[in-house]
């Protein structure tokens, strides 16, 4: 039966989970209310007066909105009253509390009933109880998770499962508050290093540093917090040291669960240090002599976890070398049992270990069935193993697949080859070619890593940001497996970092705003990456309230960024947000409102040869787009020739090639020559002007137009003649040449020269200027 209540206790705290402080939502308060006359009616045939009293109470405030005649503005209280009562009640039967500890509360929360909705509700005293067994501070996480296991100890110096002492708080005179606020401050501490290491931990999973200093400051928290008698504390400390431990050991492997489980793990205990701090804050009030209860932290949800993860990495760790999966840890997987059910089975050894656990309860034959036929599909599976190599290593093998490319293609273009009776020879070094080419795509898709690792991390990030704002925001992430070259994603951090700033904070309008203008409460941001064009493309959108452009007008005209009295475009203004120190916030905070974030966010995305751009709608909201390349190792290029020099634009910047005819050429006043392309005008651009080449075709109708494009802009570069598509590896300039806004990289070519790949909007640039 307890098991049921505590059901329909976790059923009815989502419901009030979910509910607005206006309780707008009906049909979430018809389903708590059904929850909580289900409750009242089964304590009602029980023993227990004080839990009767409370469901009956809280039937009654739910039938009063239900009727429509409740008390408006007191949605927060009736939210409020119906948590605590859940938690009054789950502290017994969960065996953290007796019936003598909570009828204060008890009291207090009947008493809100009539101060607060005129509802008075009578009710008897229990008989006292006896108190229940405690945790044993001493005791090793071994026994500790053996008796967790067996769930058969009694004894006071035992945990039986669930039954965790609640933490008391003792304090005699203002020297008991000194050391309490102590280990307060030093908790969080050890909290603020235990979050900026797990993130580390996440980008480096394999990093012992970091495992050591994780366990140091979950051992240091478990340490304070026995001393202190804080058993919830300690006991969740010991069971997360040893998840460590074992990741330590190498037994678990750290992945992007695990960091999850401790993230969790940390926001739990930050919970509980509140929880103290705020028990002191009321000690203080009544010294001397001062003796309460702090408010319990729900930890065994995230207990099972950490057993379940480490019941798996043991078993794993066992049976390394049998590639069979174990039936039992089938089940666990798909949770269709704990492992505290699978250790009992185990021990029954008179029967398969299915037919066990069927006949304990723990789980139905269909789910047995299932995960039968899922271990035989397993046994006859390839299993895959992979190994982890340092990143440094990689790019030099890159580097040297990539020497070995340019050397096979001068080898090609070697005259001597031409000769006819070199063909066998010539046959050969194409073969080779072939296999060249296969070795680099394969080493370049060993670069290529999945955006997901940097997209949850964000996930805290808006959290935090949203709390911080007082905003509720619901973020969402789309194509977290599209995969990028590693050099990238590590630079990919700041920018996403800054634009999910400014979403929160300037982006997503306020609670109050949303509503008023018919919004829902709860603002979204998404994530989103996907392929395009042989590039990869980030967006970052919100359902705010959308770019202020007159604002932004407004403050670039102040800032000189702009002429007074001449006409933008929308696009020109809200390009405007990218440019250093501009900022339409009137205060900074300590999230944005400096001018600094947007600059950052384009010079380090161009850094990394992409670009980034805005579009936004008042009252709709905002999307930013980040284009990125695929790698900054190798590129698709056309080569083409300027005079006697030769030149790579890069494929991806290329929208047609055509030979112009003289009826297409003209020129307009103030614009320079221009290319009519179907009716169009684009600006011409003669590269051997722009880049001092000689020898060059003086008849532009014996020349070439290659048209290039950026996102908004599109020209016509001249060139004398098209020698092919390549791909070609990347050289990054000298030192001294990198400021030069017309090239990004070079390469060697087949003959052994060194060819400029053309910066097609760093051109762009230099002819607007």
């Amino acid at each position: 039966m307890s098991e049921e209540i505590l059901e329909k206790l976790d059923k009815l705290a989502v419901h009030c989970m979910m509910m607005d402080d206006k309780l707008g939502d009906l049909m979430q308060i018809a389903e708590a209310s059904q929850k909580i006359d289900e409750l009242r009616d089964i304590f009602s045939k029980s023993d227990n007066p004080e839990f009767c009293a409370i469901f009956k109470g809280l039937s009654k405030v739910f039938e009063k909105y239900i009727l429509g005649y409740g008390e408006a503005g007191k949605g927060p209280e009736v939210i409020k009253l119906t948590n605590e009562g859940v938690e009054i009640t789950k502290n017994v039967l969960q065996g953290t509390s007796i019936i003598s500890d909570i009828l204060p509360r008890v009291e207090v929360l009947i008493g809100s009933f009539k101060e607060l909705f005129s509802i008075e509700i009578p009710f008897a005293k229990s008989k006292p109880e006896v108190e229940p067994a405690t945790v044993s501070l001493d005791m090793n996480i071994e026994d500790l998770t053996a008796s967790m296991l067996k769930e058969a100890s009694q004894d006071a110096d035992k945990v039986k499962g669930k039954k965790v002492t609640r933490t008391e708080i003792t304090l005699l005179d203002e020297n008991d508050v000194v050391i309490y606020e102590g280990f307060l401050d030093e908790g969080t501490d050890l909290l603020n290093k235990i979050e900026s290491d797990l993130i580390a931990l996440e980008e480096n999973t394999g990093n012992m540093d970091i495992l050591n200093s994780l366990f140091r400051a979950f051992h240091s928290l478990k340490g304070a917090a026995g001393f202190l008698g804080m058993n919830e504390i300690n006991y969740f400390c010991h069971e997360t040291e040893n998840m460590l431990d074992q990741a330590r050991k190498s037994i678990l492997t750290v992945d992007s669960e695990v960091i999850d489980i401790l993230l969790a793990a940390r926001d739990m205990l930050e919970k509980g240090l509140t929880a103290i701090s705020e028990t002191v804050e009321v000690g203080k009030k009544k010294l001397p002599n001062f003796k309460g209860f702090c408010e319990s932290i729900n930890v065994e949800p995230l207990v099972d976890l950490i057993d379940k993860k480490l019941f798996l990495a043991s078993k794993e760790a066992d049976d390394d070398d049998d590639t069979n999966p174990r039936l039992g840890e089938i089940l666990i997987q798909e949770n269709a049992v704990t492992p505290r059910q699978l250790k009992e089975a185990l021990e029954r050894k008179e029967k398969p270990i299915g037919e066990v656990l069927v006949e304990m309860g723990a789980t139905s034959k269909q789910a047995v069935d299932k995960a039968v036929q899922e271990q035989l599909i397993k046994k006859k599976g390839v299993v895959a193993h992979s190994v982890k190599v340092d990143t440094s290593k990689l790019n030099l093998v890159l580097e040297l697949v990539g020497e070995l490319v340019i050397a096979q293609a001068i080898i090609s273009e070697n005259q001597v080859l031409k000769n006819e009776q070199n063909n066998k020879l010539l046959k050969d070094i194409n073969e080779m070619a072939k296999i060249t080419n296969g070795i680099q795509d394969q080493i370049m898709g060993l670069r290529m890593v999945p955006l997901k690792q940097t997209f949850s991390k964000m996930n805290r990030l808006v959290r935090d940001l949203a709390r911080k704002t007082g905003k509720q925001v619901d973020f969402l992430i789309e194509g977290e497996d599209t995969e990028i070259d590693r050099t990238i994603v590590d630079e990919l951090n700041d920018p996403l970092v800054h634009l999910l700033r400014n979403a929160v904070d300037h982006g997503i309008d306020s609670i109050e705003e949303r509503v008023a203008v018919g919004k829902s409460p709860n603002g979204t941001i998404l994530l989103k990456a996907y392929h395009k064009g042989g590039n990869v493309v980030i967006e970052v959108q919100d359902n705010g309230r959308g770019l202020n452009l007159e604002r932004i007008k407004e403050k670039a005209l102040e800032r000189g960024l702009i002429e007074s009295g001449r006409e933008y475009s929308e696009a020109e203004i809200t390009s405007l947000i990218f440019e250093a120190g501009l900022s339409t916030q009137k205060v900074a905070t300590e999230i944005s409102g400096r001018g600094v974030g947007m600059d950052v966010v384009k010079r380090n995305v161009e850094k990394l040869g992409g670009k980034v751009d805005v579009t936004t709608k008042s009252g709709v909201g905002s999307t930013f787009f980040i284009k990125l390349p695929l790698t900054m190792a190798i590129v698709d290029g056309m080569l083409v020739r300027v005079g006697d020099e030769r030149y790579i634009i890069p494929t991806i910047s290329i929208a047609e090639s055509i030979r112009p005819t003289k009826s297409q050429l003209t020129t307009v006043v103030e614009k320079g020559e221009m290319v009519n392309v179907r009716g169009e005008l684009i600006p011409l651009v003669r590269l051997n002007r722009l880049f001092g080449c000689s020898n060059g075709n003086k008849d532009v109708t014996e020349s070439l137009v290659i048209v290039v494009a950026t996102e908004s802009k599109r020209k016509g570069f001249l060139v004398d003649d098209l020698l092919g598509q390549q791909q070609v590896v990347i050289k990054n300039l000298d030192r001294r040449l990198q400021g030069i806004k017309s090239f990004s990289g070079s390469s060697i070519l087949g003959d052994g020269l060194v060819g400029l790949i053309i910066d097609v909007g760093g051109v762009f640039d230099l002819v607007s200027s």
